[in-house]
């Protein structure tokens, strides 16, 4: 797909109107020639500004661009019956109003596996439900880097790569299919500040936040959400950092199955200590290292288009003191992390 669509989708909606194809009946008819049905195929749109407040886990309009997609259709033994790349005019259209396309192997009574893909193209070589879902997204650094790049727009050419899948059986008539596309990714928003009492204690330009850094991420995570079974965020090799703007820094990482500690997703803040307190005066400063586990769902579990903001309050010298405290929501709702740091 090279035209970039800059309609927000959030949900699919796919209402199949079931029409009977009358063919002669001859001993060699196969099901694909007989088991045609009319789709029609609509995006819908969230309605959301495409500017927000730092922190409030509002979705930018490039966070959930749909550039490209395609549908795949699967019976309930996991066989591919029909699979199509939308064309950008098609995603276009589909946007404002339904669009009709022809699906062969699709019969009334039966149920059959919905899967859309957006922003990510899927290898030819893909023909079965099972090898749908061992797909991988594997490019975690692709979504990140400077905090003026990633809060203004899309790193990724792409978009974000986003799936959604659902089973459904077709009724006689009309019947309509909702699949609700997800990120790959979750969302970590965080929030610097510096306490009265630190300042009131050591002065109020005594220290400098350099830089924030995420590690022991998960390095790859499955395509299509695995729901109940085990998902892939274990593998914990992903590492980016990002100087800090303001006080703030954004992040985007892959799930993370979490559990024991150390091996949990680690945010590590990295600050200069100024004894005096003066620009003038460089031979007083001394490196100060914040590190703390994030607790994400509890216990480290981190979720695939979670928003997770994390508000990080220096208030002492000592980098190993952090208290965490989060909550925990989907992208469009917060999920909140309170860290005091230093005594």
């Amino acid at each position: 797909m090279k035209k970039i669509i800059r309609s927000c989708a959030a949900m699919l909606l796919i209402a199949m109107a079931v029409t009977a194809c009358h063919k002669e009946t001859t001993e060699h008819h196969s099901e694909q020639a007989d088991g045609q049905q009319s789709i029609t195929l609509c995006f819908k749109n969230s309605k959301s500004s495409t500017t927000r407040t730092f922190g409030t886990g509002a979705t930018e309009t490039w966070e959930k661009a749909v550039n490209m997609a395609t549908l795949f259709v699967f019976d309930t033994d996991g066989v591919l019956k029909y699979h199509r790349d939308l064309s950008a005019s098609e995603i276009a259209e589909a946007t404002t109003k339904p669009i009709s396309i022809i699906v062969p192997n699709v019969y009334e009574g039966k149920e059959y596996d919905f899967i859309i893909v957006a922003n990510r193209t899927v290898p030819k070589s893909v023909t079965s439900m099972d090898r749908l879902l061992s797909e991988l997204d594997e490019d975690a650094a692709a979504y990140n880097g400077s905090f003026e790049k990633v809060s203004t727009g899309s790193i990724r050419p792409e978009g974000f790569a986003m799936s959604g899948r659902t089973r459904q059986r077709i009724e006689n008539g009309r019947t309509s299919v909702s699949i609700e596309l997800i990120r790959t990714v979750a969302k970590i928003e965080v929030q610097m500040s510096i306490t009265e009492a630190f300042k009131e204690k050591y002065g109020e330009q005594a220290i400098t936040i350099d830089r924030i850094r995420l590690s022991r991420g998960s390095g790859k995570t499955y395509l299509i959400d695995q729901h109940d079974t085990d998902h892939i965020g274990n593998i914990q090799n992903f590492e980016t950092e990002q100087e800090s703007v303001e006080g703030h820094n954004l992040f985007y990482i892959f799930e993370n199955a979490g559990g024991i500690e150390r091996k949990r997703t680690l945010l590590t803040i990295e600050a200069t200590y100024d004894i005096d307190g003066l620009s003038t005066t460089t031979d007083d400063r001394i490196p100060v290292v914040y590190e703390v586990e994030l607790t994400g769902e509890g216990e480290g579990r981190i979720l695939r288009n979670g928003a997770y903001y994390v508000n990080a309050s220096i208030n002492g010298l000592a980098g190993s003191d952090i208290i965490i405290k989060i909550d925990v929501a989907n992208w469009e709702t917060l999920a909140n992390q309170n860290i005091d740091m230093g005594r």
